[in-house]
């Protein structure tokens, strides 16, 4: 395990959701939204390179056809 510092703020906050949630504390609640962002960050990502990827291809292509001066 790591600690992290957060501020007073958010973690008031953090405090504040857990009571509405079946999360048994405010450590295992940020745990999982941290999971969660980082799960779409690196999605999200890889979304990216594919379409980048994709793009490519298309220009290759295109450029195969004469549609795209090289």
């Amino acid at each position: 395990m790591t600690d992290l510092t957060i501020s007073d703020e958010l973690a008031d906050r953090i405090d504040a959701r857990v009571e509405r949630t079946d999360f048994e504390s405010p450590a295992e609640y940020a745990e999982f939204v941290l999971s969660e962002v980082v799960t779409r960050v690196e999605r999200d990502g890889e979304s990216d390179e594919a379409a980048e990827a994709s793009r490519e291809g298309v220009q290759d292509r295109l450029q195969s056809l004469g549609y795209l001066e090289e």
